[in-house]
């Protein structure tokens, strides 16, 4: 007797042959209406493979499309039926967060300058001259009564910003090579280290000519310290200027 002629018991749950009137098991007696409903319920169901709808196993061609079905085809039907259990699918693992970059993030309007031509770093550098010179001029009666006289101690005086602009050079470098090792390093200080470098090599310029610096104090101290300030508005333009530019270049076209 092939499985396609039995039918679970309503009573015990056992397969029964549908000829029979009364379960072997149980004893349940049944009646030809009961049988036939249990054929009906047992009748298995497959996806037909030209179509896609379902389809009795029982039958020998798909009453959706008429394809036409070999007993090989329904057994390889069922075996995969039998063989599609839902699988669980691993969530795709989130990417790994980036390191932070040393750059600023897209769009920022700083982010690290790394050359002595970006207009930030020499924007700072002339804000740094500008409000020391700006400073000693405004005071330049107080310095010069207790700092020792610049044509006496010349070496003295060049010696001060060479040690700004070797200090500058050295934290630089330091950060970039903290920076290449992964180390999180704070954005600003590489682009303030390369100002204070810039700086400093200003300042020893300066400091060079300190005789006709020193001839404009001691006729109109003011002026020069005006002089100053306005190198001070000039690298703050610069700054802005700088800041302008890498946002136009950092922002999505």
């Amino acid at each position: 007797m092939s499985p396609e002629e039995e039918a679970a018991c309503p009573v015990c749950g056992k397969l029964v042959d549908l000829d029979v009137s009364t379960c072997p098991h149980c004893g349940a007696e049944f009646e030809e209406e009961e049988v036939e409903a249990f054929a009906v319920e047992e009748d298995e169901t497959a996806a037909c493979p030209v179509c896609g709808k379902m389809v009795s196993l029982s039958v020998s061609a798909c009453n959706n499309c008429g394809a036409e079905f070999e007993e090989e085809e329904v057994e390889e039907i069922v075996e995969v039926e039998e063989r599609l259990v839902p699988q669980k699918v691993d969530k795709p693992a989130k990417p790994a967060k980036a390191k932070k970059a040393v750059a600023a993030k897209s769009g920022a309007v700083f982010d690290i300058p790394t050359s002595l031509m970006d207009f930030r770093i020499i924007g700072i550098a002339l804000i740094l001259l500008g409000i020391a010179g700006a400073q000693v001029a405004a005071m330049i009666d107080w310095y010069w009564s207790w700092v020792p006289a610049i044509e006496d101690n010349l070496a003295l005086f060049v010696m001060l910003p060479v040690v700004v602009l070797i200090v500058g050079l050295l934290i630089f470098m330091l950060v970039n090579k903290a920076a290449s090792g992964g180390k999180k390093v704070p954005d600003g200080i590489p682009g303030v280290s390369l100002a204070v470098f810039l700086f400093g090599i200003i300042a020893l310029i300066v400091m060079l000519m300190w005789n006709s610096i020193n001839s404009a104090l001691e006729s109109s101290p003011a002026g020069v310290a005006g002089g100053f300030l306005v190198v001070m508005v000039v690298g703050v333009l610069l700054v802005f200027m700088g800041m302008r530019s890498t946002s136009e270049k950092s922002s999505p076209s």
